[in-house]
């Protein structure tokens, strides 16, 4: 699967430190399910995983899924949903508890380059330019 082009990678570098953390419970917690989302820089794809029993297991699905050599991870969190958007300048992600929660905050990281992207998440899609690549949830996700 791939996805819009290199200067969106400025947006994702801004929220990869904070997306990262978000939604991380402990990896030996009874119950989560862990997902991930990894990235290949040169080929601009992706790859997921989702219900996943522990972080480094989310992780390394994701970047078998990815199929690229240079894939890393992008993002990977526990029992929620995260999100990818992107516009004809950037992309962003971010990660939510339901999948309505990583769509808005997604958008809104997007809306930091794109400021009309803000408009997709009500309803105004065709005048941003925005829209979805792919939300990745868990099946526990509120």
């Amino acid at each position: 699967m791939s996805f819009m082009g290199k200067a969106g990678f400025a947006v994702a570098a801004l929220g990869l430190a904070a997306g990262s953390v978000l939604g991380a419970g402990s990896a030996t917690a009874t119950g989560n399910q862990w997902a991930s989302i990894a990235v290949s820089k040169g080929e601009l794809i992706y790859g997921t995983s989702a219900d996943e029993a522990d972080a480094p297991s989310a992780e390394a699905v994701a970047l078998a899924d990815c199929h690229y050599a240079d894939c890393e991870v992008l993002v990977t969190w526990a029992n929620g949903c995260g999100a990818l958007v992107q516009s004809d300048d950037a992309f962003a992600w971010a990660i939510g508890a339901n999948r309505a929660e990583a769509e808005r905050v997604a958008y809104e990281q997007l809306s930091t380059v794109t400021p009309t992207a803000i408009l997709a998440n009500t309803g105004s899609a065709n005048l941003s330019g925005a829209k979805i690549v792919d939300v990745i949830c868990t099946a526990n996700a509120r």
